[in-house]
């Protein structure tokens, strides 16, 4: 058998997995709860982010082929 040197491992009494029985805590409803809504919140900004910037081409699109009228055109409703 070898002998043990300080810093070469546990010592004989001691279990080299200790921390791997503990079982890890569940998370909370209220941090769910949180993480969800940031992630709903994130994901609709995106969207309108996107949204924007195909309208911001869409324009430049438009002024770089040197078009007279390149506002929206808004259709009247049948209602």
């Amino acid at each position: 058998m070898s002998k043990q040197h300080p810093g070469d491992g546990p010592a004989s009494g001691e279990r080299a997995d200790r921390g791997l029985d503990e079982e890890p805590r569940p998370a909370s409803n209220q941090g769910l709860a949180i993480f969800f809504a940031a992630l709903a919140a994130a994901l609709m900004l995106g969207y309108l982010f996107l949204n924007k910037l195909v309208d911001i081409s869409r324009e430049e699109d438009c002024m770089l082929s040197r078009a007279k009228n390149c506002a929206a055109i808004e259709l009247p409703s049948n209602r």
